[in-house]
Order: C-alpha cells, then structure tokens, then sequence
C-alpha cells in the first residue's frame, strides 16, 4: 500500500546468519564465488552456431553520455556507417546520399555498391525526436562476423530527426524482437538468427557500452529473470515503484498501480516517467543541489520489474550538465554595463526523468533508457521472450542478482542490503556529465493518443 514500509533493517549479525541458513532453496541466487561473473570465462571467438556462444562483442562509442553508436558494415564494397543500435524499434535506417538536406559526414552512397537492389517502397517513420522519409532497398550488411547479403533495409532521404544534425551516428539499427507490424522482409535479428544478445554501458565519463551478439545462458540462473509481455517490444510489467531513504526508511509510492508498463530501450538518453507520476517521484526525491552535493542523502528509486526487486541509486538517476551563467560579480556588473558580457560554464546537477503521456496495455508506460544499462547488465532472448538483468560491474560484466520472495521479510531484507551493497560498490564517484541537446528520445513517445501494445 502507498507509504507501506519494507521490513527493518536487521540489527545483529545472527540474525542475517539466521535468514541464510534458513532461507530456502532459489530463495537467493548468489555465484558460489566473490569474483564477479566475468570470471567465468566469457566466449568471444566467432561460431556459426550462435546458440550457446557470443559470436561478438560490439563496441559502442559514447558521444556525451548520452548517444551509444557502433560500427557496421554496408554494400560492396562495405562502407562503414555508425549507428544507435536500438531495442526500442525494428528497422535498419540508414542516411542516404539521396538526402541532400542532411548533412552527416558519412552517408550511404547506394551508387558506390554492387550489391544494392533497389525495392522503391516509400515509408515515413517516426521517433520520440522526428520523423523520417525513406526508401526502403535490400543490401549486404556486415556486424563484425555477421553477414547477412540481402538485407532490408531502408535510406533516410529526408527527416526531421534534430539530433541526427550534429550526431554521431548515421543509422537508427532496430533490434527489437519482433517485425514491425508493417515489415514485410526479416530484421537484422531473423537475418543473423541471433536469439540472444546483452546490452551493458559501462560507468564513467566518456566510458563506452558493450553490445554482445549471440547466447550466454551460463548467466541465466545468476541473473533475475523477467517475462517479455510486450507483443512489438522489450517490454515487461511494472509494480510496487518505491523509494528508499538514505536511512534505510523505505515505502511504496502511489504510482503503477495496478501496474505499469516498462520497455528496456537502449534507444532512450534518459528515463521516461508519466507526468502525474513523475511529479511524485520528484516530491519523494526533493531538491538535487547544483553541485550535486547532498546526492549522498537523496533516496534510491526501487522497482518491482517482472516480479523482481531493482534498485536506481542517486548515482544512477542524477547526472550533470554545462549550464551558462552570467557573471555577476562587480568585474561582471562593469562588462554587462559596457555590453561585454561573460558568460561562464557551469555543471549543474539534476535527475534523470523526463515527463511522457502513453498507455499499453499493462498501464502507464515507463522507459528505462541509458541509466538503466549502465546499472544493470541485461540480456534478451527473442526465444523464451524473457530478458534477464544484474547488476553490472566496473568492466560490463554481470555480478550476482538475490531474488526476493513473497513473505519472506528476513530474506528479502538480507537481499535488499546485499544488492544495495552489490550497486554501491560499482557506482561512479560522480554522476556522468551529459549534452542535453544529443539526447535521443524514445520513437513512442510520438504515439500521444489511444493505448500502444508494448
């Protein structure tokens, strides 16, 4: 119930002694090791077979903490474009030398290829930051040791997509786990047969993100696993949203009840929250200094996703962004006077949410964009539907995950603070600093009206 608090923090070690003894068997999924996942042996050598082995693990570079883009291959021979691998969408856009209005470095040149086919569909596609007018054509495309020689996809002959001006990408790459409702030929996923792949952005300032393409089920059984609900996207059920004092006081809020509907979007800069629901978010967390210097006393946001505990600390949803400020100071006075103004550039601190109106199927929907991933190694399986997170570690790599079970308050507890504990000890000294303006939105927030199936 809204304002209901968790159980109390246990005060004696025998007690916690007590809960592990006790505790029953899958009540807590820990690694019988300290080392952390990684440690385990992760498979990078190509394979044909993709079921079982990663066949690669893709950089993404990182343009202001805010847009992850990796290297592909187009056409014959290949040109190499960049672009946000998306879990948010289907399609392969690509900016075409056909659109004489973009002004991208590099842009697909269909004319310099061998191996282009020509389809002459005209189709518009619209995202949370534009829309775009394309064509759709079938070409060779290459992610690392993944070839598919007659994929679908389509160029960008003009958009209205502000970010992709001054971006560094020139491609939107779906990786969502269906076709879209309209698609007619197989994605990039159904091309490469590629059941699994894991997302991971590494912490830091300028630190890059990891896309591994193929399987790794050895983590499952360490990993919370979470239902796909979604019938287009990586969508899963929302419930018991609540925040937890820097005191260890936590409580339920009234928001996602019955329940709400959550996407996993690597596609998203940020983290889209319904406006009624966000403005109590934004009560419970109360004023983020400037100089993000209480970040340590503000609450950590807890999510119940797929019947699983998260937790988003503070370092988590708060980042910080230049901000320009005028010199007031006397020297500052005397230049504004004469006309000279200066300007000076702070970083500012402030949360991570952004007010969306949609609803799905499941309620109100939430998307967990970039902060999510860099939280939270997550993997997804087009095979079971399911998607699978833990906590990520300094290097990208999965940590433990303990479960919580209903009515087990001493185990639930013992879980909280030993997750608590699993976060904190990979949380970036500061908050990333990130370029409001190369922020990329999600594709549904343009869907205002009527209820969206996830």
């Amino acid at each position: 119930r809204p304002g209901a608090a968790y159980p109390r923090p246990l005060s004696r070690v025998r007690r916690v002694m007590k809960v592990l003894l006790i505790a029953p068997v899958g009540a807590l999924r820990l690694v019988a090791t300290k080392q952390p996942v990684h440690n385990l042996g992760l498979v990078t050598e190509h394979h044909n077979d993709t079921s079982n082995h990663v066949v690669y693990r893709q950089r993404q570079n990182n343009f202001a903490n805010m847009q992850y883009y990796g290297d592909f291959q187009i056409g014959t021979p290949g040109q190499t474009l960049s672009g946000i691998f998306d879990t948010g969408s289907f399609d392969l856009l690509v900016l075409s030398e056909k659109c004489s209005s973009c002004p991208a470095d590099a842009k697909y040149d269909p004319e310099r290829s061998s191996s282009y086919e020509e389809e002459g569909t005209v189709q518009r596609h619209c995202y949370g930051s534009g829309c775009a007018d394309t064509v759709i054509g079938f070409e060779k495309v290459d992610v690392g040791p993944l070839r598919e020689h007659r994929q679908a996809f389509w160029e960008i002959i003009h958009h209205q997509i502000a970010v992709m001006d001054f971006a560094r990408f020139q491609a939107i790459v779906g990786v969502g786990h269906s076709n879209s409702p309209s698609m007619k030929y197989p994605t990039m996923l159904q091309s490469y047969g590629i059941d699994e792949f894991a997302f991971c952005l590494e912490k830091g300032d300028g630190a890059p993100g990891w896309l591994y393409w193929g399987a790794e089920p050895y983590l499952h059984a360490q990993m919370a696993a979470i239902p796909v609900v979604g019938k287009h996207h990586w969508g899963a059920v929302l419930k018991q949203v609540g925040m937890r004092s820097a005191g260890g006081v936590s409580k339920l809020l009234d928001v996602c009840r019955p329940s709400c509907g959550a996407i996993i979007d690597s596609g998203t800069s940020l983290i889209g929250v319904p406006k009624k629901q966000l403005k109590i978010i934004e009560e419970e967390i109360g004023r983020v200094n400037e100089d993000c210097s209480n970040i340590d006393a503000l609450p950590t946001l807890t999510l119940n996703l797929g019947g699983h505990y998260f937790e988003l600390p503070p370092r988590s949803y708060v980042v910080r962004t230049p901000s320009p400020r005028l010199d007031t100071s006397d020297y500052g006075m005397y230049r504004i006077l004469t006309f000279q103004p200066k300007v000076d550039v702070v970083t500012v601190c402030m949360h991570a949410f952004f007010g969306m109106d949609q609803s799905t199927q499941h309620g109100p929907m939430w998307i967990l964009g970039d902060p999510w991933l860099r939280t939270y190694y997550t993997i997804y399986n087009r095979a079971s539907m399911m998607m699978y997170a833990a906590p990520a570690g300094a290097d990208c790599r999965p940590q433990r995950y303990l479960n919580f079970v209903d009515g087990a308050d001493d185990v639930n507890v013992t879980a909280f603070h030993l997750l608590s504990e699993e976060i904190a000890s990979t949380q970036p000294v500061a908050p990333v600093v990130v370029d409001l303006k190369a922020a990329r939105n999600p594709w549904a927030e343009r869907l205002v009206s009527g209820v969206m199936e996830i």
